[in-house]
């Protein structure tokens, strides 16, 4: 009975004559057959998987340190423009104290030449005051002159024996400046070697602060970093 059984099961896999289970055979072994594919592409990939951990992590540390290398070069970059800003605004500064300082020494050599024209002028008539011979007929005038301006209600000083004397001392004395050119003025008025001098150190003092002054950074971080730290003492030390 095995035999014979035997014997007609070997139809399927022979071309002996009979009936087979062809439509059956046909869909069990695509089924089979897929799910082979199927399973040999997910052991392939979990295979494959394994191997490209290491490649994949690789690629995100290459990802990660072009995103750094990017973020300090924008860094570094907004730091040098800030500091170009800084040296143009320092420079600016310097300029305008130094421009500063030298028209207020001018001015002061101004002020000084007027207040030696006027004392000059003031003691001519000190001198006049002084000499006997002019000094009764002087009180006696501006006694005069006070009385008019008692009649007239309002001290115009009219008739006054010491202003004429004042103007003219003023008039001779400036006289002198009346026609005088653009280069002469400058001249008269231009700054002595030892005013030039203080400028010049005054300048220096502000170039040598900026020099030696740490980088502003107010980030916490890097200001407490070592080598921010050593950069800031190394530089403040001179």
């Amino acid at each position: 009975m095995c035999w014979y059984i035997g014997y007609a099961e070997t139809r399927h896999f022979t071309f002996l004559l009979g009936p087979k289970f062809t439509v059956f055979y046909n869909v069990y072994s695509r089924y089979e057959t897929q799910q082979m594919c199927n399973q040999w592409a997910d052991i392939a990939e979990e295979v494959q998987a394994s191997w490209l951990i290491h490649t994949k992590e690789q690629m995100e540390y290459v990802r990660i340190n072009k995103e750094y290398n990017f973020v300090k070069k924008r860094a570094l970059a907004n730091y040098l423009i800030n500091q170009q800003e800084s040296v143009r605004n320092h420079f600016h500064t310097r300029t305008s104290n130094m421009l500063g300082s030298i028209e207020d020494f001018e001015n002061k050599n101004l002020k000084d030449l007027l207040a030696q024209i006027g004392n000059s002028s003031f003691a001519k008539v000190t001198e006049a005051m002084a000499d006997p011979t002019k000094k009764v007929e002087i009180q006696q005038a501006a006694f005069q002159s006070a009385l008019q301006g008692i009649r007239d209600g309002v001290m115009t000083y009219k008739n006054d024996p010491l202003m004429p004397i004042l103007v003219e001392e003023v008039n001779n004395r400036t006289a002198a400046y009346a026609n005088m050119t653009s280069e002469e003025e400058s001249n008269l008025l231009s700054l002595d070697d030892a005013t030039k001098k203080i400028i010049a150190k005054n300048d220096r003092v502000a170039k040598e602060e900026f020099l030696h002054s740490a980088p502003g950074i107010n980030h916490a971080g890097v200001r407490m970093h070592e080598k921010y730290v050593a950069y800031s003492a190394n530089v403040t030390k001179h």
